[in-house]
């Protein structure tokens, strides 16, 4: 299991289920994250929200990996 290191930065989100009976939740990133991201590939918040989506990669490690790609 991978350890998170003890300086890293952290806050706490709630995970809601969007309806009820549906196999999925939604989770909520910090707003720097995305911020950054933005940044990074030189758009405005607006523009990257636009976009860019957020997409959960998991298999056969411990945890979620997010990345941001361009939406189709």
């Amino acid at each position: 299991m991978s350890t998170i290191p003890e300086d890293a930065l952290r806050k706490e989100y709630q995970i809601r289920v969007p309806v009820d009976g549906r196999k999925s939740f939604i989770v909520t990133m910090p707003y720097e994250i995305v911020e950054r991201e933005a940044r990074r590939r030189g758009l405005s918040l607006t523009e990257f929200l636009e976009k860019y989506q957020a997409v959960a990669h998991y298999d056969n490690f411990d945890g979620v990996i997010y990345t941001f790609e361009e939406a189709k």
